[in-house]
């Protein structure tokens, strides 16, 4: 036993029953202490031991909550339990968002600098004094992809199972060298890329970019690869997020991964040039409310999709109707919205299917002024002006 683990033994004696901020300290420390060591099982239960510990002596949304959430998608990084370790994660971000980014200057106690192994991907690294998980998660998916690239022995068997770990994957994406995430899904999402590139300037420096029910992250990407300043993606699933947060270290394109609704999208607190808001509304109860708040915060262009059916004209209402009108609702261009009560396709989250019509007036009402068609009935590009 080191000197270091008889101090924290002799510690722990103290804080077992302890409900202070210096034995939840203390406790996270010992945690810290079992995960550098390998010692997968007793790391989890200290970090969660410490978690409680601050729970009932620190302010709700501490920062130090967040960082023993944090240290512990860390530890799940490391085992492989990657969706785990994306849902822990998103905890600790939703604290950090409602205080501040940790540094050494602000993660004190009284007793001694806390110990962290996790820290959100906007922190100036060189603020940091211990571990950085996230750096060493990208640096572990970098080595990864050099190995599969010098083809060394088991690298594509070793890529294979990171990728059923991370699974079940909706976007087949490109890794390189014949291989990607998802085969079976054929050209899902890039056929649909093709639709939508004619239409995004090839220079997108300084520009922001959000990318709502961003899966894997595929639009995300295809924005970094022309030089978009920040690239923020949001999603509900947190596995699909490990899996955005994994092919961000493989392509080496940072990108901010929150797990939101799109109903939040007002708690990113931000403004985007661009939007992309792609096979995600039909998946809304609520669509029309979901659309303009996302229009309220998109300063310029959206890249938008939703399932198209009926009839596939255009209509130009009239800018009012008395009530005894009644022949104009069987014009058969006239914006109809379709709910689906059960399922379609398999998918209970289906709720809204529209016709192109009906698509194009929402997108009006939402405070879009421009709307141009792309060749594909379901695929628009959006302007505010």
């Amino acid at each position: 036993m080191t000197t270091l683990e008889k101090s924290l033994s002799q510690a722990l004696s103290l804080a077992s029953d302890a409900v202070t901020v210096e034995a939840g300290t203390l406790l996270n420390n010992i945690a810290v202490l079992h995960h550098e060591l390998g010692r997968w099982y007793d790391a989890d239960a200290f970090y969660k031991r410490s978690l409680a510990v601050w729970e009932r002596s620190l302010p709700r949304n501490h920062k130090f909550l967040a960082q023993s959430l944090s240290n512990r998608a860390a530890l799940y990084r490391e085992i492989e339990a990657y969706p785990e370790a994306e849902r822990v994660f998103q905890l600790a971000l939703r604290i950090w968002n409602a205080t501040e980014c940790p540094s050494p200057s602000t993660m004190k106690t009284a007793v001694e600098e806390i110990a962290i192994t996790d820290v959100p991907l906007w922190v100036e690294q060189p603020q940091l004094s211990h571990g950085h998980m996230l750096p060493r998660f990208t640096a572990a998916v970098q080595a990864l992809k050099r190995r599969v690239q010098s083809r060394e022995p088991n690298a594509i068997a070793s890529l294979h199972q990171t990728l059923e770990k991370l699974g079940p994957w909706y976007h087949n994406v490109d890794l390189g060298q014949r291989l990607s995430t998802a085969p079976s899904l054929g050209e899902y999402p890039s056929a649909r890329w093709a639709v939508i590139r004619p239409f995004v300037p090839g220079d997108l420096t300084g520009k922001t970019v959000l990318d709502i029910g961003c899966n894997s992250g595929f639009f995300g990407f295809k924005m970094k690869e022309r030089h978009a300043a920040r690239v923020v993606g949001i999603d509900i699933m947190p596995h699909i997020l490990a899996q955005a947060r994994f092919l961000s270290s493989w392509f080496d394109y940072p990108v901010e991964l929150y797990e939101m609704s799109t109903y939040d999208v007002d708690q990113l607190h931000s403004r985007f040039d661009i939007v992309v808001f792609v096979g995600v509304l039909y998946h809304l109860k609520h669509p029309l409310y979901a659309l303009e708040k996302v229009a309220d915060l998109c300063e310029d262009t959206m890249y938008f999709q939703t399932v198209v059916r009926g009839g596939d004209g255009d209509f130009e209402p009239k800018d009012d109707y008395p009530i005894t009108e009644a022949a104009i609702f069987g014009h058969p261009h006239y914006p109809k919205l379709y709910f689906i009560e059960k399922s379609f396709n398999g998918d209970e989250s289906n709720w809204w299917f529209a016709t192109r019509s009906c698509v194009k007036a929402m997108l009006r009402v939402a405070g879009f002024r421009k709307i141009t068609e792309t060749g594909n009935i379901e695929v628009f590009v959006c302007k505010k002006s």
